[in-house]
């Protein structure tokens, strides 16, 4: 059993953008295929740009605000509530052109 108090977790920068922070609650290799497991919040303005992953999935669910993800060149906007996949191998990006917080939590899962 292990037990995360999320609220004294440290935020640290996201790999594609140091600026835009996150928190992760289970670390790649802590769980078999599991990538990670975290929140982020993208504040007006952030974005990552597109990139890949050949063998990861990623799910990510909106909490709050809205954000604009384009997945193979189709942009998706997305609103809390809403839970949206990405396939290994999808080209992808996020953004916040709005004029408020988006916050996620989102998990990866290997394939290989």
């Amino acid at each position: 059993m292990k037990l995360i108090h999320t609220n004294q977790l440290p935020e640290i920068g996201t790999t594609h953008n140091e600026a835009i922070k996150k928190k992760v609650f289970i670390k790649k290799d802590e769980i078999p295929k599991l990538m990670m497991f975290g929140s982020a919040t993208f504040t007006p303005g952030q974005e990552v740009g597109t990139h890949k992953h050949d063998t990861m999935y990623e799910v990510f669910y909106i909490l709050s605000g809205k954000a604009e993800f384009i997945v193979n060149s189709k942009k998706h906007n997305v609103i809390a509530g809403d839970c949206i996949t990405i396939e290994q191998g999808e080209l992808h990006s996020m953004r916040n052109p709005f004029l408020e917080d988006v916050t996620w939590v989102y998990f990866g899962i290997a394939t290989d």
